[in-house]
């Protein structure tokens, strides 16, 4: 979560509100919330907030 919440460049509550609705998918482990790299670049390519997708891709 920590790595997602920095490379967005958004507060930890987005970020699990974004998890809590689906929008970025997510694994729980135990106590710990694991978001895959897939999924979060599937969030990122989709978002429709207005930024561009490329302004994320290395």
């Amino acid at each position: 979560m920590q790595e997602a919440k920095d490379l967005l460049r958004v507060s930890y509550r987005t970020l699990h509100r974004l998890v809590s609705s689906g929008t970025i998918p997510s694994i729980k482990v135990g106590r710990v919330i694991r978001i895959p790299q897939s999924g979060l670049r599937k969030f990122i390519l989709n978002d429709t907030s207005g930024g561009s997708g490329n302004d994320y891709q290395q």
